[in-house]
């Protein structure tokens, strides 16, 4: 039984799942922009399963897309910005389920199961330049828990934008 418990403990442990994907045109000058600003913001986590105020979570999200903007020399405008931020984001109660076999040691055997209960999280950001053009998404997924929320969305923010504003490769 101890057995079991440990690798369910270093399993759980070791599964922080995150999956950031960025889109963009690679030839696409973003040095033209040079004002943000941010738009529409929606929390869709379900009311029973929510377990940090919406407000807390917009206030995690847009401190890091600040952070992040503000490096690469964008400044943030009320109105009249050459980009536009929206996002969603959300969080849905998942369990994954599996055998462990013997002692532990061998997947597959039906003689003992594991359950892991996780919060799977979503966040979408989307930067739209003044002609509500879609110009760059961060679409990203992670097995999170409220403890560590504002630490992995500054993180998805900042991968996601890790290439914004680089200069363009022109092709000779």
């Amino acid at each position: 039984m101890r057995s079991l418990l440990l690798i369910l403990v270093l399993f759980s442990v070791g599964v922080k799942a995150q999956e950031i994907k960025v889109e963009f045109d690679k030839s696409h000058d973003f040095t033209q922009y040079k004002t943000y600003r941010i738009g529409d913001a929606e929390v869709i986590t379900p009311k029973d399963q929510k377990k940090v105020p919406d407000e807390e979570i917009k206030k995690w999200i847009e401190k890091a897309i600040n952070n992040e903007l503000t490096q690469k020399g964008l400044q943030q405008v009320d109105s009249s910005a050459d980009l536009v931020v929206s996002y969603v984001v959300g969080t849905l109660s998942r369990s994954d389920m599996g055998n462990v076999g013997p002692m532990g040691m061998t997947p597959g055997s039906t003689e003992r199961t594991y359950i892991r209960d996780y919060q799977q999280g979503s966040l979408i950001i989307d930067l739209n330049n003044n002609k509500n053009f879609l110009v760059w998404r961060i679409n990203s997924t992670t097995n999170m828990s409220s403890a560590e929320g504002e630490r992995l969305i500054s993180q998805i923010v900042q991968r996601g934008f890790k290439q914004f504003g680089k200069p363009v490769k022109r092709k000779k």
